[in-house]
């Protein structure tokens, strides 16, 4: 997978067109943004190279590093018994 810098290598379309045709390209934006430019119908090879992409591999474990973990839905309706459970045995509460 071919990686430009567009700040260090400016391209126009018509060679990012011919570059798409070698394989996916990585465009790194003056943002610091990252995009990939491949052939739509390349679908399937796109997945595998991004599956051998240490880059875009990175990028995902560092997306799941923000998120909370996951809980079992067994786990969850456990939780909500247990305080339906709780609540139904409380006494009434006065307005």
């Amino acid at each position: 997978m071919k990686r430009i810098n567009l700040l260090e290598q400016p391209v126009d379309m018509t060679e990012l067109l011919t570059l798409i045709q070698e394989g996916p390209v990585v465009l790194l934006a003056p943002n610091g943004k990252e995009y990939l430019v491949a052939e739509a119908d390349d679908f399937d090879q796109e997945v595998e190279q991004l599956r051998a992409s240490t880059a875009f591999q990175a990028f995902l474990d560092e997306r799941r590093a923000h998120r909370r973990p996951r809980r079992a839905i067994t786990d969850v309706a456990r939780d909500v018994e247990a305080e339906l459970a709780a609540q139904s045995s409380l006494p009434p509460t006065a307005p």
